[in-house]
């Protein structure tokens, strides 16, 4: 079945003084999906997120949303079902929280203020005292009050850039539990953290950006798979060592290159390397790996997008 696409790019390209900030890129967000967005400061995260918006205009390459192309006319009202927190959320610090939502639905031309409570419980802040301004709010408050403004219009797309920045580790989970219920309620919601042991586990999917080039998208199974814990067997023959590991017992493992096999049962590797010996297999070199998604993405930096075992 084809997937369907909240989000498609293709050879997006935006420049800046001569420079590619996004470099041909070609991006599928599924519908239903958390797409954590991956890449060091200035990668181009937070340009594509702007181009999404409408905030920017392509360079080169087009994109569309829900399926409708940024040039058609129509797109203005697609771009009704997309809200965004890019950077930092826009709040008023000198009003409590119910007010800020109230003045949202103002220019926003919601008429029916009976969201606002519903809302500000959808992120925990229908107990705050009336009479707590937003510049009494930690960090963690303060973004889940910008994650309430966004939901105010009833988005299908959410685009959060950083929302777990400078977060206590309270604070991060709040957000995290938010974004986890709102998925699961069928919002999509395009994520950028630095805080990869946090979207790990919300993400379902992961694209990894680096100076304007995407280098790869996956699925969090697919990440998961590359970077459990392993055992790297690299040998000189690999029928004799693919026969000798299928007589000694071992059922969870894959060729991972044309010279070595990834073992993935639970043996430690000083065993495994003396019953290969007593099976008269000579390999070449043996290592562990458990890899971590930021391993995993600074190895796709280093190897240009090519991370194939």
């Amino acid at each position: 079945m084809e997937e369907t696409y909240i989000v498609e790019t293709h050879n997006l390209t935006k420049t800046y003084s001569g420079r590619n900030v996004v470099n041909n890129v070609n991006m599928h967000i599924k519908k239903g999906s958390i797409y954590g967005f991956v890449g060091e400061n200035g990668s181009g995260k937070t340009t594509i997120m702007r181009l999404i918006m409408g905030l920017s205009i392509p360079s080169k390459g087009d994109y569309s949303l829900f399926g409708v192309d940024w040039k058609k006319s129509e797109i203005y009202k697609i771009r009704k079902n997309i809200s965004a927190i890019v950077e930092t959320p826009s709040l008023v610090v000198s009003m409590n929280a119910y007010d800020n939502l109230k003045y949202a639905c103002y220019y926003c031309g919601i008429k029916d203020l009976s969201i606002i409570e519903p809302t500000l419980k959808k992120v925990g802040l229908d107990n705050v005292p009336k009479n707590k301004k937003v510049k009494n709010f930690s960090l963690g408050m303060r973004q889940r009050l910008g994650i309430a403004v966004l939901l105010l219009s009833s988005p299908k797309l959410l685009l959060l850039d950083e929302p777990m920045n400078g977060l206590d580790p309270e604070g991060i989970k709040e957000v995290r539990d938010i974004i986890y219920d709102l998925n699961k309620q069928g919002i999509t919601i395009l994520i950028s953290s630095h805080i990869l042991s946090e979207l790990e586990k919300v993400a379902t999917d992961w694209g990894f950006i680096s100076h304007g080039n995407l280098l790869e998208e996956i699925s969090s199974q697919e990440l998961n798979d590359k970077c459990a814990k392993s055992i790297e067997v690299g040998y000189h023959d690999g029928n004799k060592l693919e026969e000798a590991i299928k007589k000694i017992g071992i059922s969870n493992y894959k060729n991972s290159s044309n010279s070595s096999f990834r073992i993935f049962d639970d043996i430690k590797p000083l065993d495994l390397l003396n019953k290969l010996k007593s099976e008269g297999v000579e390999i070449e070199d043996i290592n562990t790996s458990h890899g971590s998604v930021e391993e995993y993405y600074f190895d796709l930096v280093r190897n240009g997008g090519n991370n194939n075992e």
